[in-house]
């Protein structure tokens, strides 16, 4: 009994279920699309996980008044000043992953994206996976609207309640990996090719998918997903707060 006791301890140490929410979109989209969703997704999380004191469009006017406040002035005042650097740190890590986000997603198809938060990348506090691999993606004018998806997206999570906490959360970096083919080119992210998905933390997925029964042509990229191996972002965004 206590060696079977031993065994359910173990298990329940090196899984932990995870928790997923479905949004399916009627047609296809681009790859500069799932781009902005991945961006729009990241800015979200990192605002409800409380690691940003407002979201990122009100942080990014806040700092703007504040710079033609000081431009006035001609100095900060010091009081603030320790925090007005914290605030501009943080904006400026997580502008260089949206930047390079952005270069990797032209470079090639993008199936899944995590976001750890806390601890290691063996072992992090919180971790969140976009999963797109069931994503149509094509270009014309023939693809959904960018907006109305995002609406969709965000629809989805409120009602499904997944970013909410009531606990307090401290602040801790927010690491990106992003899936993507082995020879892409891409310079700025670093290869892991030794990572594997922590599996004792709890998943928080969140699956953008495009309906089969209206996307007839659906590619079979799965295949090769052999060839695509996980590139870290060499930048972690730091948690600030006022």
């Amino acid at each position: 009994d206590i060696e079977l006791l031993k065994h359910k301890s173990n298990s329940s140490l090196s899984y932990m279920p995870s928790c997923c929410v479905n949004v399916v979109f009627p047609g296809t989209v681009t790859q500069e699309g799932c781009c902005r969703f991945v961006s729009e997704i990241l800015k979200c999380i990192l605002y409800q996980r409380q690691q940003l004191p407002m979201t990122y469009d009100q942080l990014v006017y806040s700092q703007r008044k504040q710079q033609d406040k000081d431009t006035v002035n001609r100095r900060p005042v010091h009081s603030a000043e320790m925090d007005w650097r914290k605030c501009q740190q943080t904006l400026q890590e997580l502008e260089e992953v949206l930047q390079q986000l952005e270069v990797l997603f032209s470079l090639s198809r993008v199936p899944r994206v995590l976001l750890l938060m806390g601890g290691s990348l063996v072992l992090p506090k919180e971790l969140y996976e976009i999963n797109m691999e069931s994503l149509a993606s094509s270009g014309g004018n023939q693809c959904l609207r960018v907006s109305s998806c995002l609406r969709q997206i965000f629809r989805t999570l409120f009602v499904a309640d997944l970013l909410s906490d009531t606990r307090p959360v401290r602040l801790m970096p927010t690491t990106v990996l992003v899936l993507a083919h082995r020879d892409c080119g891409v310079g700025w992210f670093r290869p892991k090719l030794q990572f594997k998905v922590p599996t004792r933390v709890k998943k928080q997925i969140i699956v953008l998918s495009s309906d089969p029964n209206v996307c007839k042509e659906l590619r079979a990229e799965g295949s090769d997903w052999e060839d695509y191996v996980w590139f870290q972002a060499p930048v972690t965004i730091k948690g600030f707060s006022n």
